[in-house]
């Protein structure tokens, strides 16, 4: 009863190099990177990213379920076989029993999803597209 009744002494942690070691795993010199090679890395790491930000975030769960648990006009059976990872089939199916109460497809589901992707990043698909694009002649 002791051990219970005792306060838990939480170490100082650094939550900032306990991340960094999470997504760049430990370096064979230590946690620490040499100074010389934090330096040069840097300047290369600097580039400018521009990420667009969806649009679609402030939708309401309402709009949500009218967007992507509506019926779609084909069928499975006259569309294509694509594997998907497991993960994301289980959470597909997931997601479709309880917010769609089982009355949609996976696959009407997708092609919603799909749909609205589209629609949604139409601008940045054309552009990316037509800048790898080169003509055969």
């Amino acid at each position: 009863m002791d051990r219970e009744n005792k306060k838990r002494v939480t170490p100082d942690l650094d939550e900032e190099a306990l991340m960094n070691l999470m997504v760049d795993g430990v370096k064979k010199e230590g946690l620490q990177p040499p100074a010389e090679t934090l330096s040069t890395e840097l300047p290369e790491k600097e580039k400018p990213v521009k990420k667009e930000r969806s649009r679609s975030k402030g939708i309401s769960t309402a709009e949500y379920e009218e967007i992507f648990f509506k019926e779609v006009k084909s069928t499975a059976r006259h569309g294509k076989s694509v594997y998907i990872n497991p993960d994301h089939h289980k959470k597909l199916s997931r997601i479709i029993q309880v917010i769609g109460d089982d009355n949609i497809t996976i696959y009407a589901y997708l092609s919603n999803l799909l749909d609205h992707h589209f629609k949604e990043f139409e601008h940045q698909i054309t552009e990316s597209f037509n800048e790898k694009n080169t003509p055969i002649l």
